[in-house]
């Protein structure tokens, strides 16, 4: 079994360590192609940009038969349009952590990176079907890159904003909304004493699971678009 994983080295090998056996992980480092991507994803804006170099990629990953591909930031961006472009499996990690934090808990808190953030995260769970099911989001305050530091004082205060969307909200489980955040799962999670879906790993064993099962997106959901249809025929 081959996946793309559509983000960093560091990442990268962060999922080869929880990789089943079996599993090739590769990034396509290699690929130069035509889309940048941002360093972060902190707006609408940057939510485009990353849109497009998803979508090339995973037409990419697909041309070099790779049996699925895992997307790399929890907003998703250019999922729905990638889907429609190729026939393989996209796992996104936001609607991945989402749907499975309805499946272990009937009230959940989503912790995004800034107040900035809220409203798309709004946005996100709206889309997914389950915003009835969450008792709040919550800004962390902290931008994407500075959590990536793993600073002490950091992952204090992510326990602390955990704690009270447990004590405070009535959260039953905690989703990051962000996979920087993500991995810090492992170190917050025993502090915070409720499950804590980390977006990364979670995503993996979703893909590892639909291309084991044989499945894919409905090409009746995400059909290729009519103007590549029209021109293949052509």
């Amino acid at each position: 079994m081959r996946i793309c994983f559509l983000g960093t080295n560091e990442r990268l090998n962060y999922l080869r360590e929880h990789a089943s056996a079996g599993v090739e992980l590769d990034n396509m480092a290699d690929f130069t192609g035509t889309k940048s991507r941002p360093a972060s994803i902190e707006s609408r804006m940057e939510e485009i940009e990353l849109a497009q170099w998803v979508i090339e990629r995973s037409i990419e990953a697909e041309r070099r038969g790779f049996d699925g591909v895992i997307t790399g930031c929890f907003a998703d961006p250019g999922v729905d349009a990638a889907r429609e472009r190729v026939r393989i499996p996209i796992v996104a990690p936001g609607e991945t952590a989402l749907l499975s934090a309805r499946m272990l808990s009937h009230y959940f808190s989503v912790i995004t990176p800034l107040q900035q953030t809220v409203p798309i995260a709004r946005e996100q769970v709206r889309k997914v079907g389950i915003e009835p099911f969450v008792a709040s989001i919550r800004p962390f305050g902290v931008a994407v890159e500075r959590i990536r530091d793993r600073d002490p004082e950091t992952i204090d205060k992510l326990v602390a904003l955990g704690l009270q969307c447990v004590g405070q909200d009535g959260a039953e489980l905690i989703v990051f909304a962000c996979a920087s955040m993500s991995l810090l799962t492992d170190v917050v999670q025993p502090r915070i004493g409720v499950p804590v879906i980390n977006s990364v790993k979670l995503s993996l064993r979703a893909a590892e699971m639909l291309i084991g099962a044989g499945l894919t997106h409905s090409a009746m959901t995400f059909p290729t678009p009519i103007k590549l249809e029209h021109e293949v025929a052509a």
